[in-house]
């Protein structure tokens, strides 16, 4: 039988927030996401995209390779950042010699320019802890969004990364390239679609064929779909792209506590 196994340093704690997979119709699950380090000491090696990670409004759940997995409750956590703001948020919460990639590796990786995600969150025992994610093309940026939905937390990231993430998403931005000593600038969203008060949005199910298209709500990116959007009241134009298809819109007005599903079917561009 299987078990989280947490780092040695944390032996003091009763518990590291580990809980269950929970599986949600509301959330969203992504399936090529790679774990570079953090609070889980694993053998699952830092290039194997075979990990799953589910968000819901309940928890934050990452599933390794080797069967372990770690829970976040989405209250508890106290940073989001993008890039290199990842490697050094998340090191300075978990101590760069602690992660699983080892300092040389982690090093390399800061140079790089691929898509990390760093999420920090305080366990049951009030204790700093991280973990360092990285995306594939496709998926970071509904990661991102999907992670700041249900935590509320706006995305550190460095200045010159911020025209990566999703127009929609809020972030912090800092100013210098290492970001020591920076001086954030909150970034509001660009618009204000999504809500994460459940009890004043409209929930819209978008699916489209073929799978996996881009969701924007008013041009803000949201997602791929399949997905669950929780919209505020009043009225939205959803649009679902993918390369090689012609967009496809709606317009929809949406009412407090109303559901509603959108399946979009793609017509392929000549």
């Amino acid at each position: 039988m299987r078990r989280n196994t947490l780092l040695p340093t944390c032996k003091v704690l009763a518990a590291i927030l580990c809980i269950p997979l929970v599986l949600n119709a509301e959330g969203n699950t992504f399936t090529k996401v790679r774990y570079l380090g953090g609070s889980i000491s694993t053998k699952v090696k830092s290039d194997d995209w075979d990990n799953k990670l589910t968000v819901t409004s309940d928890a934050i759940t990452l599933m390794l390779k080797d069967g372990q997995s770690i829970g976040i409750l989405p209250k508890l956590v106290t940073s989001l950042s993008y890039g290199q703001e990842a490697h050094r948020r998340v090191g300075t919460a978990v101590l760069i010699g602690m992660f699983s990639l080892g300092i040389g590796a982690l090093s390399a990786l800061h140079k790089t320019k691929l898509h990390f995600i760093g999420v920090n969150f305080n366990d049951e025992a009030g204790k700093k802890q991280g973990i360092l994610l990285q995306g594939d093309k496709d998926n970071f940026r509904a990661i991102v969004v999907a992670l700041q939905g249900v935590t509320g937390v706006p995305v550190s990231v460095a200045e010159k990364e911020r025209s990566e993430l999703p127009a929609g998403v809020a972030t912090q931005v800092t100013k210098n390239e290492e970001g020591n000593n920076e001086k954030p600038t909150t970034e509001a969203a660009a618009t204000a679609t999504v809500s994460t008060d459940t009890s004043a949005v409209g929930t819209i199910a978008v699916t489209s064929n073929p799978d996996g298209a881009e969701i924007y709500s008013d041009d803000a990116f949201i997602g791929n779909a399949p997905a669950t959007l929780k919209l505020a009241p009043g009225k939205h134009t959803i649009r679902v792209a993918q390369a090689g298809y012609k967009d496809w819109s709606r317009e929809i007005t949406v009412q407090a506590s109303s559901e509603a599903h959108l399946a979009a079917t793609l017509e392929k561009q000549n």
